[in-house]
């Protein structure tokens, strides 16, 4: 959990002495989106103690001298940290330097980006296959600048399944194959597991290299060729044998699939969200609902990724998801279901720069506050969902208690999410853990 540092001077000698130290921020003059209502909090303060809020006072209750910086957020809309939950921050390469291509350049290319993600707004992302974990320590010790990172470690997936690019003149590695590039331990992007005992070994694995929690696929993908999207990958014990061991520690599952049988089979054993899901029929939404778990879909990925996917396997299951998507959301607005914004951009830098079009092309469905909540709120529910392997804060509200994750715009982005997509012309303020990452006020 976050670090909530004690305060030296606290002597209970009146309601602000024990605000008198270098470690208190107070900011004034905004107008507040705290991450759950679409109705603005007008005439508060909010003060920070170093990486926590530490209280939301009325407007000009305090004497400006008790604090060690006064930020003057001048008429701006002050919001929680933009949380992205679904991403690959090791993916933004081309797919060809992906595979085949020095692994460091890969790396250096994700420092670069977690740094350009920080500057658009996003505090904290879910990154759901690769090997992030090195970068999650540079960027927490404070030696990288970016966001904070929840990992899955590999996506684990069935042969013939979601992350299966073996060369096909290639065994098994059971049978004697060699490991397969996504399961070399540098990318660890993906684990071929088959049978229960190998789902339960690829987990803890994870586990044991730092994952938050696990991640499998119980269906077809876009990305691949060897597995439709109507596919229904790993049969229910294999996926319970995942919940199994991320419950044991504390923590969840998360899984790829777009057809409605791989959706309720995995919820029926225990999944908590999913991911992609644009084929998912009624029964499976209100399944979904019912179960309280969370649905993470994407939008911009699919326009993105449609000139880099021009051959006939990948653009068939491309334009299959992109025409399921309107039904997919009007089952999701129709049973209530909680629904978090996410990227999963993938092998395109330049792309990748667009990552906020994401929240802009949710407007058809939704209002511009219900796609702040999803990227905020709804989204810090979910990175939440990680439980005892949760090393951070409560994220993604303006409360006391949680990060100081802080964000303002001079435009209200609850009338216009467009505001927050235009990040380089109208977000002023940047907080991350309390630290001032941007500041143009």
């Amino acid at each position: 959990m976050g670090n909530r540092h004690p305060n030296p001077h606290s002597d209970n000698k009146g309601p602000h002495a024990s605000l008198m130290n270098e470690h208190l921020t107070l900011i004034k003059n905004i107008s507040i989106f705290d991450g759950r209502s679409e109705d603005l909090i007008k005439g508060k303060d909010v003060v920070l103690l170093d990486n926590t809020i530490e209280k939301i006072i009325p407007a000009g209750s305090s004497n400006e001298g008790e604090y060690g910086k006064v930020i003057d957020g001048k008429h701006g809309y002050l919001s929680p940290g933009i949380i992205d939950n679904h991403l690959h921050l090791m993916m933004g390469v081309s797919q060809a330097e992906f595979f085949n291509g020095p692994f460091q350049y890969v790396t250096c290319m994700a420092v670069r980006e977690a740094e350009d993600m920080l500057m658009r707004g996003v505090t904290t992302c879910r990154d759901v296959g690769g090997n992030v974990f090195g970068l999650r320590k540079a960027i927490n010790t404070g030696m990288l600048p970016g966001p904070r990172i929840y990992g899955s470690g590999g996506l684990i997936s069935q042969y013939s399944g979601h992350v299966d690019f073996r060369n096909p003149n290639d065994m098994p590695k059971e049978w004697g194959g060699p490991i397969s590039t996504v399961e070399r331990s540098e990318m660890n992007c993906g684990i071929l597991a088959t049978g229960v005992d190998q789902v339960t070994a690829a987990a803890r694995h994870n586990l044991y290299l730092g994952a938050d929690f696990i991640k499998i696929a119980n269906g077809g993908g876009v990305s691949s060729f060897t597995d439709p999207l109507y596919v229904n990958e790993f049969f229910e014990e294999e996926t319970r044998a995942a919940v199994r061991v991320a419950e044991d520690y504390g923590t969840y599952v998360a899984t790829h699939v777009f057809n409605p049988v791989g959706i309720k089979r995995a919820l029926n054993a225990g999944v908590k969200t999913i991911e992609h899901a644009h084929l998912i029929d009624e029964e499976a939404m209100e399944l979904l609902v019912g179960k309280e778990a969370i649905l993470s879909p994407q939008v911009y990925v699919f326009a993105m990724l449609k000139p880099l996917y021009t051959d006939a396997v990948r653009a068939g299951k491309l334009k299959t998801a992109l025409d399921g998507m309107d039904n997919m959301f009007k089952l999701a607005k129709k049973y209530k279901a909680k629904i978090v914004y996410g990227t999963d951009l993938l092998f395109d830098y330049e792309g990748r720069k667009d990552q906020l079009k994401d929240l802009t092309l949710r407007k058809p469905w939704f209002t511009s506050g219900e796609i702040m909540i999803q990227a905020t709120g709804n989204a810090g529910d979910c990175v939440a969902l990680s439980g005892k392997r949760n090393i951070y804060g409560k994220l993604g509200v303006i409360e006391e208690g949680a990060m100081a994750d802080v964000l303002i715009y001079n435009q209200n982005p609850i009338e216009d999410v467009a505001v927050v997509e235009n990040h380089e012309n109208t977000l002023k303020l940047i907080i991350k853990d309390g630290k001032i990452f941007k500041n143009t006020l």
